[in-house]
């Protein structure tokens, strides 16, 4: 597995990655290639958009590509429109990862070269790479991904300011029709969504909420929800109560029997009539001037 294929890889956008390298794309002995997506895919396309851009820099063959959702690190797969965070929205998945997947492909792409051009004592500047496929025309040599793929993850990536990225008018993926990498998946029904998740002894969880925004648990009786079976037990947590449970349905059902005194001091109890009132008088009255830039 060539995990080490774009170590750097991530340093780019913004301050934010880049103190921390971030890997980003796998090659297996199978030819496959795994690239992880740091944004969440919700039908926007986000995972297939991500993929091209590595996969453009890279040279890999679109049939080979793979995607998988990035484990929880957001000290390595940041939004770096966001911050120190992991985040999905506002438009921000393909233009935070523009130079950072760009960059980790070119790396992932050199490091198979590299590995190449020691296995068959050639310059790198001789070899080629296009489809998964990387070669050398002096010597009739090629070989694919997968067959480079564990030479390449022993070998010292290069640095940033060694990479060099393709431009756009040698773009072979990016700007074309792709097929999206999710298609099969959701069609035949084999994608594995959160609700498919399944582990030994595992519990379902369901919060009853407070009916006010501010307020608070006060007090709560647990004994006829924790009689249900299938309840395994009843906390407070901050967010309200939570029933924890063997299945969903009597996670419910003990959240439904419930009996809890909710504390509305300091809860916001006015309705939509006080609170358009509310808005009206406001907008009566004076804003607050964020720029102010001559005489409008």
């Amino acid at each position: 597995m060539v995990g080490a294929a774009a170590q750097e890889a991530g340093q780019a956008a913004g301050a934010a990655a880049a103190a921390a390298p971030n890997t980003f794309v796998r090659i297996a002995p199978d030819n496959s290639v795994t690239v992880l997506a740091k944004h969440i895919e919700m039908g926007q396309g986000a995972h297939t958009g991500l993929a091209t851009i590595l996969a453009e820099e890279l040279d890999a063959d679109w049939a080979q590509v793979r995607v998988e959702a990035a484990p929880a690190d957001a000290s390595r797969y940041n939004n770096l429109a966001f911050g120190q965070v992991q985040g999905t929205g506002g438009s921000t998945a393909m233009a935070n990862s523009w130079e950072q997947l760009r960059k980790a492909g070119a790396t992932a792409r050199a490091l198979l070269v590299a590995a190449a051009a020691a296995e068959w004592k050639v310059p790198a500047a001789e070899i080629a790479v296009a489809k998964g496929v990387v070669s050398h025309a002096g010597s009739n040599r090629r070989a694919t991904f997968g067959e480079l793929a564990d030479k390449a993850a022993a070998m010292t990536p290069p640095s940033p300011s060694q990479i060099t990225l393709k431009d756009p008018s040698k773009f072979a993926l990016i700007g074309t029709k792709l097929t999206r990498v999710d298609s099969k998946a959701k069609s035949t029904g084999t994608a594995q969504f959160t609700i498919d998740v399944y582990r030994p002894d595992m519990l379902t969880a369901v919060i009853a909420r407070p009916p006010r925004f501010g307020a608070t648990v006060g007090s709560f009786d647990a004994s006829a929800a924790k009689a249900i079976k299938g309840v395994v037990d009843v906390i407070q947590v901050p967010q309200g109560v939570a029933v924890l449970a063997k299945s969903t349905w009597p996670a419910i059902q003990g959240r439904k029997a419930l009996k809890i005194v909710w504390n509305d001091k300091g809860a916001e109890t006015r309705g939509s009539a006080e609170l358009f009132a509310e808005y009206r008088k406001l907008a009566n009255q004076p804003g607050t001037t964020a720029r102010k830039d001559g005489d409008a």
